[in-house]
């Protein structure tokens, strides 16, 4: 159970993989783990990667000494854990609210990225569609998604109340990006989101892709919110090509 001492957190980690293999980090969604957010990739992945699996700090098994979640410091965390593992640049995923620490990452730590994969996420505030539903409400969670409210329970060492209110206050700050602060963003970028998402726009996913100077779209036809637990093979295929497509470009001199 690898647990990293970073400068203001400790943050539990998996890693699978050979070790002389492309370092890939893997970042979960809001309320997951890096194991139930991942667990369908993890043997794919790694037969060409070395995945690195952080649990996000206030998740799983990762403390949280600031009480609080901060999409820059979480990405802060990353860079970190990176520089922890004796990695100059790794390839990066990120699902959901993972895919929004991704893109804090790039934007803070850009040299830090081989390729960034952003997989169901917003940039800007306005348009995501968790704050109106009242999306973080314990009594609705209670109410409607009880065995939600079970399985926060169990994967955490937070109370979900405490994990649900931390995202709910971070939710109405970040991330707000407009489309000019993402420019210089010119590592390659896969960019991917399902047609039937109830969280992120579809137009949200494409805004985007097009913001991003480097950046390729995959659009899932008759997906929701959670393509790699729901069509794992679909996005592991979309995935390793993709990466498969940066690496041969990289060696071209």
């Amino acid at each position: 159970m690898p647990i990293a001492e970073l400068s203001q957190v400790s943050l539990y980690y998996e890693l699978y993989g050979a070790e002389d293999a492309p370092p890939l980090v893997l970042l979960h969604g809001a309320t997951e783990t890096f194991r139930t957010g991942w667990y369908k990739q993890i043997e794919a992945f790694s037969a060409q990667y070395r995945i690195v699996g952080p649990d996000l700090r206030g998740h799983g098994r990762s403390s949280n000494p600031a009480n609080k979640l901060d999409l820059r410091q979480m990405a802060d965390d990353i860079r970190e854990l990176l520089h922890y593992l004796g990695y100059e640049k790794a390839h990066v995923c990120g699902f959901s609210g993972g895919a929004s620490v991704a893109l804090f990452l790039a934007v803070r730590h850009l040299s830090c990225l081989e390729s960034l994969i952003l997989v169901s996420n917003n940039f800007e505030l306005d348009k995501v569609r968790t704050g109106n539903a009242q999306f973080w409400n314990i009594e609705r969670i209670l109410r409607d998604h009880p065995k939600w409210w079970e399985s926060l329970t169990k994967m955490h060492q937070v109370s979900p109340g405490q994990l649900l209110k931390w995202w709910e206050e971070e939710d109405v700050k970040r991330p707000n990006f407009k489309p000019a602060d993402l420019t210089h963003i010119t590592v390659p970028t896969l960019v991917m989101g399902g047609d039937r998402d109830p969280i992120i726009p579809l137009e949200q996913t494409i805004k985007l892709y097009h913001a991003l100077p480097n950046a390729y779209l995959s659009i899932l036809p008759g997906m929701g919110h959670g393509a790699p637990r729901y069509r794992p093979h679909l996005f592991n295929r979309i995935v390793l090509d993709f990466l498969e497509y940066v690496q041969k470009k990289e060696a071209i001199p």
